[in-house]
């Protein structure tokens, strides 16, 4: 997937611009054309040195930060092009806020600014932004976008942080098995020259596979080597994963994990753009693009276009099963209230407080088995060195 840069004519005429993600250009210009849009122009979005693309930790802190500041200030009463102009004074030279100041000062509003620039920011806070100027609360609707930045990013810490015990067992548990076929192991390989000695199976294999890995260390160590280089670098690929997170949520215990941690960014971030006064069909479209699971990104598209043909929005999720019942009652309170945004917002916090139960528990379920696993590697190296001596006492 690509991010583009575009420029549209919506069906009034009025001019839109933003970021669109999809799979090449043709496919991002058929996104804006279903929409009834003009496409002006549409291009690659640009990277700076400045801010890269969002995905990084750091990247959306310095992002959630920036926009944070700007909140600050405008809440104490700074002028628009002031606040900028505080802003771009504690950034590095050739920053992108530097273009989003001059087209400011050039009459441009700033969600335009914001979309012609370089920033890496999701679509989402450019519609929070416009939201913020039609209500006559940019402020408000900045600091909203900060808040989801920051949620986004201490929910990718929290799963990363949970994750480091038992990713350091497993890599631990590797170094010792190979620490043990390439040192231990092969001091009893003489064993296998002796024709007398009757070997179990399994001790053949173990000191046969010692004794190979002690002839070909350096293939071995090239061979660890590519594959640790190989696993960083598909990391760092958004479609390995995609790849990784579709492979995540058909296994048995994490894949209930995934499920809940989608549907609590597609809810937060719904409810952080209908608390801005984002029409519910842009919220439902900037929300849906937040499921990383592609069976709830094709049902939740299937809400969408029900809702734009008029469905109420809880019918609409309750014919795709898009949620629980529990959040359908949620979502049927909220639109008989008027509340809808304060109902997903609940909403958001339940899946929360769920996906953590169940990411406890798969932890609680992981660090065992990665024990037990490491202690039969280890137990049964032991034990088929062990039989190995045994067999050759006995002829002895």
């Amino acid at each position: 997937m690509n991010d583009f840069s575009y420029s549209a004519l919506n069906a009034s005429g009025g001019r839109q611009r933003g970021q669109i993600r999809a799979d090449s250009r043709q496919a991002a210009i058929e996104q804006l054309q279903s929409k009834q849009w003009q496409v002006v122009s549409i291009e690659s979005a640009p990277v700076t040195a400045g801010v890269r693309r969002q995905g990084s930790k750091g990247n959306l802190q310095a992002l959630g930060l920036l926009i944070d500041e700007m909140a600050t200030l405008l809440e104490a009463g700074v002028p628009l092009a002031e606040a900028l102009a505080t802003l771009v004074q504690g950034q590095p030279g050739g920053h992108p806020l530097a273009g989003v100041l001059k087209q400011v000062r050039g009459g441009s509003t700033f969600s335009a600014a914001l979309a012609d620039s370089a920033l890496a920011l999701p679509v989402y806070t450019l519609q929070l932004a416009r939201a913020g100027e039609s209500t006559g609360q940019l402020a408000n609707a900045l600091r909203a976008a900060a808040q989801h930045l920051e949620a986004e990013r201490a929910f990718a810490e929290d799963a990363r942080s949970a994750l480091l015990y038992p990713a350091v067992l497993i890599i631990s548990g590797i170094a010792a098995t190979l620490v043990m076929f390439v040192f231990v192991v092969p001091r009893f390989a003489s064993i296998l020259d002796n024709p007398k000695a009757e070997l179990p199976w399994i001790s053949q294999v173990v000191l046969q596979s010692g004794l190979w890995l002690t002839q070909h260390q350096v293939v071995v160590g090239l061979a660890v080597a590519s594959c640790a280089v190989l696993g960083v670098y598909l990391a760092g690929l958004p479609a390995f994963r995609v790849a990784v997170w579709q492979l995540a949520t058909r296994l048995p215990v994490i894949g209930a994990w995934t499920l809940h941690a989608d549907v609590a960014r597609w809810a937060s971030l719904l409810a952080v753009l209908l608390n801005s006064k984002v029409p519910l069909l842009g919220a439902l479209e900037q929300s849906n693009q937040t499921f990383r699971s592609r069976s709830l990104r094709g049902r939740a598209d299937l809400v969408l276009g029900e809702v734009r043909g008029g469905k109420a929005l809880s019918q609409a999720l309750a014919d795709h099963s898009l949620l629980e019942p529990s959040g359908l009652n949620l979502i049927r309170v909220g639109e008989r209230a008027g509340s809808l945004g304060a109902t997903v917002s609940s909403l958001a916090k339940m899946h929360t407080a769920q996906s953590r139960t169940r990411l406890k528990r798969f932890l609680v379920l992981l660090e065992p088995v990665a024990i037990l696993a490491i202690s039969l590697v280890l137990g049964g190296i032991m034990i088929s060195v062990m039989l190995a001596i045994t067999s050759l006492t006995n002829v002895l």
